[in-house]
């Protein structure tokens, strides 16, 4: 079991169930709150597949954030390779990975989650996702990210600049702008809430 400290609350994250819980409760995560909107997005693929898809996405994930950390070696990777291309080309910085945050409501937290990389571009703070699908789906991303920065921003007292999609897949290596819109955020939050009490 991880656990933070995060603006006077503990956030503790149980890994064996995917589960978060804030100051003793257990909470929502962001994933749970987009599957509102999206939750049917992979019906019809094979679970092998998507099983296969997943762990590969997180094997990358794992190997950017241990490079970031230092760790050279991983360069051997295509992705690694890609996403070293990448912060050079759009010249940022990678600040922290897999960073918690909790989101609030009237002081009560309601969500949690983890992003994936908080960077430094031109003198800005900014939060990115990685992608590792075939093809990178902008509206789920600015939903996903503006929550994600709505949570940094109560979490850390940051201000978010700018917003940004990681593609990294075979061949593939792009550094999408996201634009964003808080109400959005607010809305799916506002849905997955009223979801619960039907």
């Amino acid at each position: 079991m991880e656990s933070w400290d995060i603006n006077g609350h503990i956030l503790e994250y149980d890994d064996s169930t995917h589960t978060y819980i804030a100051d003793g409760v257990i909470v929502t995560s962001v994933t749970q709150v987009l599957d509102i909107k999206f939750g049917g997005k992979y019906a019809s693929v094979n679970p092998s597949i998507l099983n296969r898809a997943a762990n590969r996405g997180t094997a990358i994930h794992k190997a950017i954030e241990d490079y970031c950390k230092g760790d050279e070696e991983l360069i051997s990777i295509k992705e690694v390779r890609n996403f070293r291309f990448l912060q050079k080309h759009y010249e940022f910085e990678v600040i922290e990975n897999e960073t918690p945050i909790v989101i609030t409501k009237e002081g009560i937290p309601i969500v949690a989650g983890r992003l994936d990389l908080v960077l430094g571009i031109h003198g800005i703070t900014a939060l990115a996702d990685i992608k590792t699908v075939s093809t990178l789906d902008k509206e789920y991303l600015a939903y996903q990210l503006n929550l994600y920065r709505i949570g940094y921003m109560q979490s850390y007292g940051a201000d978010i600049k700018e917003l940004y999609g990681v593609h990294l897949r075979e061949d593939k290596r792009k550094f999408v702008k996201i634009p964003i819109d808080e109400g959005r955020a607010w809305d799916i939050l506002d849905k997955y809430e009223r979801s619960k009490n039907e």
